[in-house]
Parts: structure tokens; sequence; C-alpha cells
């Protein structure tokens, strides 16, 4: 079943489009933290750095909390899990860790769709936080504000 059930995952309208969703809201929480990192004076890393490297950067220059970076990373983890590591869970190359793949049925197509979804809308509220942030360095940019991007 665990091929099979990669297949009906693959096939899935609700699933595809949560997981479409991921890959946009994560590249926009990307982008939007490279904006943040360039308005703060900071050289941002290149486009085609990802999240991981952007997170390092916020820590380098203390945006953001050890909370916030353990957020951050596990956001991440998460992130790259469902985007590239799917296909080696059901073939078997990796072990059963963050999602299951023993004694799925069909149903569980519903589960995949509401963790896929669950991370999206967590990649949407940072996003939404660091483009506030954004526009407040924007609306003041002679007294832009200090502090951390995200707070504990």
């Amino acid at each position: 079943m665990n091929l099979e059930f990669f297949e009906r995952l693959y096939t899935d309208p609700d699933f595809c489009e949560a997981m479409g969703k991921v890959t946009l809201a994560s590249g926009r929480f990307e982008s939007s933290l490279r904006a943040y990192l360039l308005l703060r004076g900071v050289e941002a890393p290149p486009e085609r750095a990802g999240l991981g490297v952007l997170v390092a950067t916020l820590r380098k220059h203390n945006f953001i909390s050890e909370n916030g970076i353990l957020v951050l990373r596990d956001i991440k983890r998460q992130r790259n899990y469902v985007t590239h590591s799917l296909f080696d869970l059901f073939s078997e190359r990796i072990p059963e860790t963050v999602l299951p793949r023993q004694d799925l049925v069909p149903l569980d197509i519903l589960v995949f769709t509401e963790k896929a979804t669950v991370l999206e809308e967590n990649l949407l509220a940072f996003s939404r936080i660091t483009e506030e942030a954004i526009q407040q360095i924007i609306s003041q940019p002679t007294n832009p504000p200090s502090g951390l991007l995200f707070k504990p």
C-alpha cells in the first residue's frame, strides 16, 4: 500500500492544491525575509538561498529570538519533509519520522492534506508578521523599529 498511497496522494486534487499552496507560501515567506533583511541594512542571501540560510542570517544579526529560531527551523523541517521526502518515505528509503506510512487507508489522505494545510497557514502567518515589519520600516525610514522580528 505504500507506493499505492503515494500515487493516491499524487492524484488527489485537494492534497495537490494544499502542496501547491505550501510551495507558494514558502516562496512568499522567503521573499519577505529577504526584503526585511535588506531594509534592515543586511545584504540578503541570494535568491537561491533557502529558509535555513535566511534564518541563520536573522540569527547572526540578532533579529530573532532563540525561540523564534526553533520555531522557524521546525517550519523549515516540515516544509522540506513534505516537499522532498514523501516519495522516499513511501519507497521505504527513509524511516518513518514525521508522517506515518504503515496501515494507511485512503481516508488518511485527509490527514496528509490537513498537515499540508496547517503548514501553509503557518508560513502565511509568518509572512504577514514579516510584511507588517517591512511596512513599519518603510513608513518610518528615519527611525526604523529595532528589536526582534518575531517575539517569543
